[in-house]
């Protein structure tokens, strides 16, 4: 009996530095890809005199549920976009995708529900009727793909396909690496990575973004070029980062 008491001393140790081995492994695994901010960005659209100020977030809501959102407000309206995933690996696996836009008196709105264990997302807008199609378990939003794009990138990819559910469809989007360029950001030179989205040849859409890797690959801006020209959002502030 003694002998038994004297061997459960010995293996107390052994005991304790497994527990705090398996509580530091928890830990880690609990770290999300990418960490949580709240940051402003300048939105300039060709053709407009003025840009506007957006505010991008991401906050964990619950449990292991995220919430991603970026605002925009002005005197001509509003526009906000919201998503809610749960992070599987590098990719925000969406639950949930809303859009509103507000302004003139009128007020646009779509919500996007996916459902992955029943493999459905459904889909209402406005003046539109329901809409539900077949989703993949990787399928995240339109919002939550620079998110999804900043972990690959961290994790030294260079070229990304990720299947992505907006208001009508599930398309597999394509982007790859195409250069490193210098982006001027409150006053100061910052190194960046240039992401493009491959496009069919014939497609007059054109999209850029920059991530910065010296901010764990933190998007610093995004370009789209459309039929009506070019919208740029640019980070405003290096500051708090």
């Amino acid at each position: 009996m003694a002998s038994l008491s004297l061997r459960r001393v010995i293996n107390l140790p052994r005991l304790i530095l497994a527990a705090a081995l398996l509580v530091a492994a928890s830990s880690a695994l609990a770290q999300p890809p990418v960490a949580p901010f709240n940051l402003d960005y300048r939105l300039k659209s060709e053709g407009i005199p003025f840009s506007i100020t957006a505010t991008r977030s991401l906050h964990q809501v619950q449990g292991g549920l995220w919430k991603m959102e970026v605002s925009a407000r002005n005197w001509l309206g509003e526009i906000r976009e919201t998503a809610l995933f749960n992070w599987q690996s590098c990719t925000p696996q969406s639950s949930y995708y809303g859009y509103m836009r507000k302004g003139l008196g009128r007020v646009k709105e779509a919500k996007l529900h996916l459902d992955h264990e029943a493999g459905i997302a459904a889909s209402e807008r406005t003046g539109k009727d329901m809409l539900s199609y077949p989703i993949s378990d990787a399928a995240t939003d339109e919002l939550s793909v620079s998110l999804a794009l900043q972990c690959a990138l961290a994790e030294g990819k260079q070229d990304i396909r990720l299947d992505v559910a907006d208001e009508k469809k599930l398309e597999q989007q394509h982007f790859k690496v195409v250069g490193q360029e210098s982006l001027n950001v409150d006053g100061k030179r910052l190194k960046t990575v240039k992401v493009q989205r491959i496009r069919a040849e014939d497609s007059e859409r054109q999209t850029f973004m920059w991530f910065a890797p010296s901010h764990n690959f933190l998007l610093v801006q995004l370009l789209q070029k459309n039929n009506d020209g070019e919208h740029v959002m640019t980070l405003q502030s290096l500051e708090g980062l």
